[in-house]
């Protein structure tokens, strides 16, 4: 099994396939398993490399504060890549576009599917209400993991992010959700990014970026989305009304296309 060593820690990763490199980020409560469907279709063309963050999946746990960005370098590193396509999806946008402004020497180009960033630095009324909606689905996501218990917890933020995903997909999220409950239940999230953050930085990213946002995700992750594509200098979005929070399970056809657009 491929794992490299990081300050107090490891990582895991896999790569598949042969080609340009692509590397995928995954959402924050998912690991390497979240991307199967699309590294399926992908590894055809492309060389293919997916990894687990510390507190999911196979990597470490974290107790101490470690560099999000130094941790994807070292990946690339051990897998051999100078340079890549990043596709990140919800809080692997934010890491791809923390490592985008860094290293941008090193990302041909960024996709953002679903990028979420938290609380809006100087928010509109429609962010401020938006926001509002989201502190209301973590709240209630707290009271029915204190309640219920994880598997429970799982399912109502699965619902919330995910209304699309149906059958085996919705199955898979949830079961996704409840191995790496470290991070739902963990009280410090240890990873540092930028200083200030990167969601204070848009301008500042060089990198082309191609931002995904669904029309049945949440207002806020929709909103955070088109004020990315508004401030980056070289962004385009592209909106898929039928897609959720994860594009890839909810609007597959759309997600393959938008994704193959990038790399073409």
């Amino acid at each position: 099994m491929p794992f490299v060593n990081v300050p107090d820690g490891y990582l895991y990763f896999e790569q598949h396939g042969a080609g340009p490199d692509v590397v995928l980020l995954n959402g924050g409560l998912a690991d390497v398993r979240m991307w199967s469907s699309t590294v399926a279709w992908l590894a055809e063309t492309h060389r293919v490399t997916t990894w687990d963050y510390r507190d999911t999946g196979l990597s470490s746990p974290a107790d101490r504060e470690y560099d999000e960005i130094a941790d994807l370098a070292a990946v690339l590193d051990a897998a051999g890549i100078e340079r890549a396509v990043l596709v990140g999806v919800s809080d692997g946008g934010r890491r791809g576009l923390g490592f985008a402004h860094r290293h941008p020497a090193r990302v041909r180009h960024l996709c953002v599917v679903g990028g979420s960033f938290g609380e809006f630095p100087d928010p509109t009324p429609a962010e401020e209400a938006a926001r509002v909606v989201m502190r209301a689905h973590f709240a209630r996501q707290a009271k029915v993991l204190e309640s219920d218990g994880i598997p429970a917890a799982a399912e109502h933020d699965v619902q919330g992010w995910c209304p699309a995903v149906r059958g085996d997909d919705r199955r898979l999220l949830v079961g996704l959700e409840i191995a790496n409950s470290r991070v739902m239940t963990m009280p410090v999230h240890h990873g540092v990014e930028l200083d200030p953050p990167v969601k204070h930085r848009f301008t500042e990213v060089t990198t082309p970026i191609s931002v995904l946002i669904g029309g049945r995700d949440f207002d806020g992750t929709q909103l955070w989305g088109r004020r990315l594509a508004a401030q980056a200098p070289y962004a385009e979005l592209t909106v898929l009304p039928e897609a959720d929070h994860m594009p890839m399970f909810s609007a597959p056809d759309g997600f393959r296309e938008f994704v193959s657009r990038v790399l073409a």
